[in-house]
């Protein structure tokens, strides 16, 4: 019995990617420019999430500041020169939940945008605040959507009240 790629199954094949061949009737999709110079303050409590988003987050260009808690994140933002353009928190942390710690940014910095993860759906109703710019991301999740969620929330103007609608 053969596969899809033309090798007997069980047995190896070897296909060709032509890159930068023309191919007629071909249409070309210009890669999506998700990374950024902005500042994002990443707060996870969980090792293996926190490393691999900062992983991917920094080699997309983005600057971090890194929390493992809601109780260190305000710390460490307290101690910038400069506002963040992003909170990306998880929803379900030990002490201060991500809900709380959104509330607290809407009244330290109401131009920080807020982007919410959770693999808890139910956790993500109860985080209704106020804030314009407050979106949610699902765990989990993979490379490509972590990057097209946070480059859609950074662009999401946090006036504007149809940025929930």
């Amino acid at each position: 019995m053969n596969s899809d790629c033309g090798a007997a199954v069980g047995e190896a094949s070897i296909s060709e990617i032509m890159v930068g061949e023309t191919v007629p009737g071909a249409v070309f999709i210009e890669a999506e420019p998700w990374g950024g110079p902005e500042t994002i303050l990443l707060v996870e409590d969980e090792g293996f999430v926190r490393n691999v988003a900062a992983e991917v987050l920094e080699s997309a260009g983005y600057k971090l500041v890194i929390a493992r808690s809601g109780t260190e994140a305000l710390d460490g933002y307290r101690r910038l020169s400069k506002p963040v353009d992003l909170l990306l928190a998880d929803v379900v942390m030990p002490g201060m939940s991500g809900c709380d710690l959104a509330a607290e940014f809407e009244s330290l910095c109401p131009r920080t945008r807020v982007l919410l993860m959770s693999g808890h759906t139910g956790q993500l109703a109860r985080c209704h605040g106020s804030a314009y710019g407050m979106t949610y991301l699902a765990k989990p999740f993979s490379v490509r959507m972590l990057l097209k969620r946070v480059r859609e929330a950074l662009d999401t103007n946090p006036f504007d009240p149809r940025a929930l609608a």
